[in-house]
């Protein structure tokens, strides 16, 4: 359970990061790519997540059953979070993303040298 924890932790850190560097990367860009961007990114997290699902979770619940039913069945009730989870990670993403954005349009921040 507690590797399910970090797993989900390290997913939402790297989602994080990726909506700073979508934010501060396009802030020079039209509102509309950073929209587009975040939203391809959440549903292909959203993609990812529901395979892995399928995959580890619902995969070797089903073996020994030749029909496809059992997995069709798990799958199904899967496709109603699927799109919903899109929704609310693309939400959280874009909102990070338009923060990163406003910060560096407020702050006027050319590049960062080390």
């Amino acid at each position: 359970m507690l590797i399910l924890v970090v797993a989900i932790l390290a997913c939402e850190a790297d989602l994080a990061l990726g909506a700073c560097a979508i934010g501060l990367g396009l802030h020079n860009r039209p509102k509309l790519l950073t929209f587009l961007v975040t939203g391809g990114v959440a549903i292909g997290f959203a993609i990812a997540v529901f395979l892995i699902w399928t995959l580890w979770f619902v995969a070797p619940g089903c073996l020994g059953d030749a029909s496809l039913g059992c997995v069709g069945d798990h799958v199904a009730s899967g496709f109603t979070y699927l799109g919903l989870g899109a929704l609310v990670q693309w939400t959280w993403m874009l909102g990070v993303a338009v923060a990163a954005r406003r910060m560096t349009k407020n702050r006027k921040l050319a590049h960062v040298s080390g």
